[in-house]
Protein backbone atom coordinates (compact mmCIF):
# COMPACT_ATOMS: atom_id res chain seq x y z
CA UNK A 1 0.00 0.00 0.00
CA UNK A 2 1.48 3.63 -0.81
CA UNK A 3 1.64 5.99 1.84
CA UNK A 4 -0.29 9.12 1.87
CA UNK A 5 2.43 10.96 2.20
CA UNK A 6 3.77 9.98 -1.28
CA UNK A 7 0.60 10.25 -2.93
CA UNK A 8 -0.03 13.96 -1.27
CA UNK A 9 3.62 14.62 -2.56
CA UNK A 10 2.78 14.29 -6.31
CA UNK A 11 -0.28 16.11 -5.62
CA UNK A 12 1.79 18.90 -4.09
CA UNK A 13 5.54 19.51 -5.19
CA UNK A 14 7.45 22.03 -3.23
CA UNK A 15 9.22 22.98 -6.50
CA UNK A 16 5.60 23.66 -8.12
CA UNK A 17 3.84 26.65 -6.83
CA UNK A 18 0.69 25.51 -8.63
CA UNK A 19 0.57 23.29 -6.73
CA UNK A 20 0.32 24.73 -3.50
CA UNK A 21 -2.39 25.43 -0.76
CA UNK A 22 -3.78 28.95 0.45
CA UNK A 23 -2.08 29.68 3.50
CA UNK A 24 -2.65 30.12 7.34
CA UNK A 25 -0.67 29.35 10.38
CA UNK A 26 -2.63 26.30 11.48
CA UNK A 27 -1.17 24.47 8.32
CA UNK A 28 1.93 24.52 9.95
CA UNK A 29 1.14 21.80 12.65
CA UNK A 30 -0.08 19.51 10.63
CA UNK A 31 2.53 19.45 7.86
CA UNK A 32 5.53 17.38 6.83
CA UNK A 33 7.80 20.42 6.65
CA UNK A 34 7.43 20.42 3.15
CA UNK A 35 8.75 24.12 2.47
CA UNK A 36 12.13 22.57 4.16
CA UNK A 37 12.58 21.54 0.89
CA UNK A 38 13.07 24.49 -1.20
CA UNK A 39 16.07 26.03 -1.54
CA UNK A 40 16.92 28.73 0.58
CA UNK A 41 19.02 31.76 -0.23
CA UNK A 42 20.16 33.34 2.68
CA UNK A 43 22.30 36.88 3.27
CA UNK A 44 25.69 37.27 5.06
CA UNK A 45 23.49 38.66 7.55
CA UNK A 46 21.32 35.56 7.58
CA UNK A 47 24.74 33.32 8.48
CA UNK A 48 25.57 35.81 10.97
CA UNK A 49 22.48 35.91 12.96
CA UNK A 50 23.09 32.03 12.77
CA UNK A 51 26.15 32.03 14.29
CA UNK A 52 28.01 30.55 10.97
CA UNK A 53 30.23 33.67 10.05
CA UNK A 54 31.31 37.08 11.66
CA UNK A 55 30.58 40.45 9.66
CA UNK A 56 34.09 41.18 9.73
CA UNK A 57 34.62 37.93 7.32
CA UNK A 58 32.05 38.31 5.10
CA UNK A 59 32.73 42.77 4.56
CA UNK A 60 36.66 41.78 4.14
CA UNK A 61 37.06 38.22 2.92
CA UNK A 62 33.95 36.82 1.03
CA UNK A 63 36.24 34.35 -0.98
CA UNK A 64 37.67 32.49 2.36
CA UNK A 65 33.62 32.59 3.43
CA UNK A 66 32.36 30.52 0.87
CA UNK A 67 35.03 28.36 0.88
CA UNK A 68 35.12 27.46 4.68
CA UNK A 69 31.05 27.22 4.45
CA UNK A 70 31.40 24.84 1.24
CA UNK A 71 33.93 22.68 2.83
CA UNK A 72 31.75 21.80 5.89
CA UNK A 73 28.55 21.10 3.65
CA UNK A 74 26.29 24.50 4.82
CA UNK A 75 26.07 25.86 1.19
CA UNK A 76 26.07 24.64 -2.06
CA UNK A 77 27.36 28.26 -3.85
CA UNK A 78 26.86 31.30 -3.55
CA UNK A 79 26.07 34.32 -6.40
CA UNK A 80 28.06 36.88 -6.53
CA UNK A 81 25.44 39.13 -8.07
CA UNK A 82 22.45 38.40 -5.40
CA UNK A 83 24.99 38.81 -3.26
CA UNK A 84 23.31 35.28 -1.75
CA UNK A 85 24.27 32.44 -0.61
CA UNK A 86 22.43 29.08 -1.34
CA UNK A 87 22.52 26.77 1.90
CA UNK A 88 23.16 22.69 1.09
CA UNK A 89 20.22 20.15 1.67
CA UNK A 90 20.29 16.29 2.64
CA UNK A 91 20.05 13.62 -0.08
CA UNK A 92 16.09 13.74 -0.11
CA UNK A 93 15.92 17.78 -0.59
CA UNK A 94 15.60 18.77 3.20
CA UNK A 95 17.02 21.35 4.63
CA UNK A 96 20.19 20.62 6.45
CA UNK A 97 18.91 22.83 9.75
CA UNK A 98 15.39 20.25 9.67
CA UNK A 99 16.06 17.46 13.03
CA UNK A 100 14.89 14.03 12.75
CA UNK A 101 11.59 15.03 14.29
CA UNK A 102 10.98 17.54 11.22
CA UNK A 103 11.85 20.08 13.38
CA UNK A 104 14.15 23.84 12.85
CA UNK A 105 17.03 23.31 14.53
CA UNK A 106 17.49 27.05 14.34
CA UNK A 107 14.44 27.98 14.41
CA UNK A 108 15.24 31.08 16.65
CA UNK A 109 17.82 32.09 14.38
CA UNK A 110 16.48 31.21 10.82
CA UNK A 111 17.03 33.00 7.99
CA UNK A 112 14.76 35.85 6.96
CA UNK A 113 13.60 33.98 3.84
CA UNK A 114 12.37 31.33 6.78
CA UNK A 115 11.22 33.68 8.60
CA UNK A 116 8.78 35.55 6.13
CA UNK A 117 7.78 32.74 4.16
CA UNK A 118 5.08 32.44 2.57
CA UNK A 119 3.26 35.57 3.99
CA UNK A 120 5.92 38.09 2.80
CA UNK A 121 8.52 35.98 0.68
CA UNK A 122 7.79 33.01 -1.51
CA UNK A 123 7.60 32.06 -5.00
CA UNK A 124 3.75 32.48 -4.23
CA UNK A 125 3.00 35.02 -1.60
CA UNK A 126 0.12 33.60 0.60
CA UNK A 127 0.85 30.31 -0.26
CA UNK A 128 2.55 27.16 1.13
CA UNK A 129 3.53 23.45 -0.14
CA UNK A 130 1.52 22.35 2.81
CA UNK A 131 1.63 18.11 2.43
CA UNK A 132 -0.14 16.33 5.81
CA UNK A 133 1.84 13.84 8.42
Amino acid sequence: MISNEIINYKKVHPENPGTWKKYNSSLCQSCISSCCRLLVEVTAKDLEKMGLIDSDQALFNIKQVIKDLKSSGIIKRYNFKTEKFVLSQRENNDCIFLDKKRNCSVYENRPDVCRNHPEKQSSKIGYCPYIPK
